[in-house]
């Protein structure tokens, strides 16, 4: 809550989100007061705009979150690999500062909102559905804004309702992470369970963009599996894939399929980010290339990340060609140096079609949940809970829709396994660092990465990265604003 944002005015709102047909192609309201004008649901939608409109700055291509994220796994590099995120060598200025102020705004524009809401006299029944659902959602994006600080930065300040000036954000200090699960995210994400609109509901015809029923289980199983609760885990997931409480959920054809921008909101798509260019919010997602191979495909931006030769090496030596085409591409680049220069695929137009809109933006969405994480997350709970046959069945689910043999039921299954099956799956879709730090094999799986040279790679640490580093550093302009937040140990 410490930052220049959050001194814009309580009132403010964003809106003109999505591209759906009526709910976020609206031009932005900028000075509104709740008192003035949050008299109808429309203009409560147009708050409620206003608070998803902050995650196409967290999820955007440059500063973004999953740039961060993608940095410090083991599947994103930068070209000359000398990045601090990369060697993680970070110092307390490299603290990724956005994802900080762009969560907490997020957080404040909830809050905020709750607060119109729970005052708000709905007329119909229609009515108090309607607003009982945006309550849903706020919920559920508040606790998506805190799992993403925590997960980063470890102990954040907790802030659940809104104040009346900034200044009344400072000195409140940081609160635990358990304490922000326990208090926050997980009561978050449960009440988005069961107040948000199921998947297809008629509500949100031309809506699809607003978090549901099965994208509030998703985030209160993956908040579960931080915690280590693998039975709460199990029994979240179980509603949405064995009893369909919060809709239908599918696999579809192919990877591609699932990110096409033809298709958004598919059936395999549980909470995406949406980004439209006729309403003013392009993707450039696709800018996420080396120098050098941006200049072969004519997309010359900034470097930003390449994909690291560990994560082709992996999916080369176990057979995954399809899932490497569908991920990465052959990363096969005639003229450039090295000529094997593999990219991010997912979320992006094909080749041929970059150049043509380097300067104009896609329609892509950011994909943030999709059915096959959640049966691999499934898996990953049924195995820790004893059920490995049963785990199985929902890992071979998803490889055979990716041409792969199915593993036999006396599989040795562990949870090495587990994560090369997400890192397979869900390449560049900001899961593998928060999978190999949760499991607790971050440091020996990114260091082995660091200290060995694979193909075009070569090793750029002599020992173990330390494990401070796997939290980022409290950005240095909030601790100078707050002094009651504490730098994090070792920087």
């Amino acid at each position: 809550m410490k930052m220049n944002k959050l001194n814009i005015l309580f009132a403010m709102v964003l809106v003109s989100l999505f591209g759906c047909d009526d709910f976020l192609d609206k031009a932005p309201e900028d000075t509104l007061s709740p008192a003035v004008y949050y008299n109808n649901i429309n203009e409560l939608k147009t708050g409620l705009a206003g608070c998803y409109k902050v995650l196409q700055d967290i999820y955007t291509h440059d500063g973004g979150m999953y740039e961060y994220i993608e940095m410090v796994s083991d599947d994103g590099k930068d070209r000359q690999m000398t990045d601090p995120y990369h060697i993680f060598k970070k110092t307390n200025s490299h603290s990724a500062s956005a994802i900080w102020t762009d969560n907490y705004l997020m957080i404040y524009r909830v809050n905020t909102l709750l607060g119109v809401l729970s005052t708000f006299e709905p007329a119909t029944d229609a009515e108090t559905k309607e607003v009982n659902a945006m309550m849903g959602e706020c919920y559920f994006l508040r606790g998506l804004a805190y799992m993403n600080l925590v997960r980063t930065y470890g102990d954040v300040p907790k802030v659940t309702e809104k104040f009346g000036s900034p200044s009344e954000a400072f000195g409140i200090g940081r609160s635990s992470v358990s304490e922000i699960y326990n208090d926050v995210i997980i009561p978050d994400f449960q009440n988005a369970v069961s107040m948000c609109y199921v998947k297809g509901a008629s509500q949100l015809n031309g809506e699809e963009a607003r978090a549901n029923k099965g994208s509030a289980l998703m985030g209160l199983a993956k908040a579960q599996m931080e915690m280590q609760d693998f039975g709460s885990a199990e029994t979240t997931l179980k509603r949405l894939i064995i009893d369909k409480e919060s809709g239908e959920y599918g696999l579809m054809p192919n990877l591609t399929d699932v990110f096409d921008d033809a298709n958004k909101f598919n059936k395999e798509s549980i909470f995406e980010v949406n980004f439209n260019v006729a309403a003013g919010q392009p993707s450039f997602y696709f800018r996420n290339m080396s120098n050098d191979i941006s200049f072969i495909v004519g997309t010359t931006y900034t470097n930003i990340f390449m994909v690291s030769h560990d994560l082709l090496q992996e999916f080369t030596e176990y057979g995954e060609e399809d899932r490497l085409f569908h991920s990465v591409d052959s990363g096969y680049v005639e003229g450039a140096t090295p000529e094997f220069q593999a990219f991010p695929k997912k979320m992006a137009p094909s080749r041929a079609e970059r150049a043509a809109i380097k300067d104009v933006g896609s329609d892509y969405n950011f994909i943030v949940y999709r059915y096959a994480d959640a049966l691999l997350m499934y898996a990953e709970c049924l195995m820790n809970n004893g059920k490995t046959g049963d785990a199985i069945t929902y890992i071979n689910m998803v490889r055979e829709r990716s041409n792969m043999e199915p593993l036999a039921d006396d599989f040795n299954l562990d949870i090495y396994w587990v994560l090369h099956e997400r890192r397979m799956e869900l390449a560049f879709e900001c899961h593998r660092f928060w999978d190999i730090k949760r499991t607790g094999k971050a440091i020996e799986i990114i260091s082995e990465a660091l200290m060995t040279v694979t193909g075009e790679d070569y090793g750029v640490q002599d020992k173990p990265i330390e494990e401070y580093q796997l939290l980022f550093p409290i950005p240095t302009g909030e601790i100078e604003k707050d002094q009651t937040l504490p730098q994090n140990p070792g920087y």
